[in-house]
């Protein structure tokens, strides 16, 4: 069995976000034309074509652009900027740069260290910044101007223990892929001092894809009720070897912490009988969401091939 979790409902949050930032900045400009600037850095490796957040970043825009009724008076405009991952200080420059233009907020860069270097140059100077990965808020924290569109691991990590209570667990195996995990499963791992629950941490290989010699351990130790805090991309591997390995079977349950679950071909494991739980944050059935997905579809299609 394949189930799916709805764990929060909200409309295609890159336009939501942006239009909040829009409507804030712009109602004393409403009865002249203006337009707004908005700023995206990307990465990429080398010169590769654009990655699906820079695509969602403009359809974005272009998006709100086209509702007129929704800022008639404003058109909003984007600079995009692209650096190669984990350069922080070219993220940086970039940023001033498009600061120096005045753009109304940041959206990305995506990975840790350059995503902390924008976030710090955006807090000084007021300007609210935009990330889509997650980030670990310490109590004590001072970016006020910073907005993220992925779930408070609290949020998620208190999901996943209620989920485990609801399936009555008793023996929980985690397997994390880096130390972060511990972080997102923070609630998870609190569990055995408050409740009946034994647990047992595990960690995927650092430097390797080739999760068999784990999975092998798990499946002689006869953990069956197992939790993956890992990519979608690691997610996919990971069930193709266990399949190999003969731990697609109804005495599974596997939960995956990933987002992003449903971006993944599980038809070959659907009659397998074994049960995959994952979470999303969109309702697919919800009108304004179908409509919204069908659109930036029909647009990917329509777009111009990259070179």
């Amino acid at each position: 069995m394949i189930s799916e979790l709805v764990m929060l409902r909200f409309p295609f949050c890159s336009a939501g976000i942006l239009t909040l930032i829009a409507i804030k900045l712009s109602t004393t400009d409403r009865e002249r034309g203006l337009r707004m600037g908005g700023g995206g850095i990307f990465e990429s490796i080398e010169s590769g074509p654009s990655g699906a957040e820079e695509l969602a970043f403009k359809f974005a825009l272009n998006t709100i652009n086209r509702n007129r009724t929704l800022l008639p008076n404003t058109t909003l405009t984007y600079d995009i900027q692209r650096i190669n991952i984990y350069d922080s200080f070219e993220a940086s420059r970039k940023a001033c740069d498009q600061l120096s233009l005045g753009v109304a907020a940041i959206f990305g860069p995506s990975h840790s260290s350059s995503a902390n270097a924008v976030q710090s140059i955006c807090n000084a100077l007021g300007v609210p910044h935009i990330q889509t990965k997650w980030k670990h808020q310490v109590s004590d924290n001072r970016d006020s101007f910073y907005v993220s569109l992925f779930p408070d691991f609290s949020s998620l990590s208190r999901a996943i223990l209620d989920l485990v209570h609801f399936f009555k667990w008793k023996t929980v195996t985690v397997v994390y892929d880096d130390s972060t995990g511990l972080i997102r499963l923070q609630e998870l791992i609190k569990a055995p001092s408050r409740y009946n629950i034994r647990l047992k941490i595990r960690q995927l290989p650092a430097d390797s894809k080739d999760a068999k010699p784990l999975l092998k351990e798990m499946k002689r130790g006869k953990e069956f009720h197992i939790i993956f805090d890992c990519g979608h991309e690691m997610a996919a591997g990971i069930l193709k070897q266990a399949l190999s390995m003969g731990m697609m079977t109804e005495y599974y349950h596997y939960i995956f912490t990933t987002l992003d679950l449903f971006a993944l071909d599980v038809e070959a494991y659907r009659y397998s009988g074994v049960n995959m739980t994952g979470f999303r944050i969109l309702s697919t059935e919800n009108s304004q969401v179908a409509s919204i997905i069908e659109k930036w579809s029909m647009e990917r299609l329509q777009a111009p091939p990259q070179t």
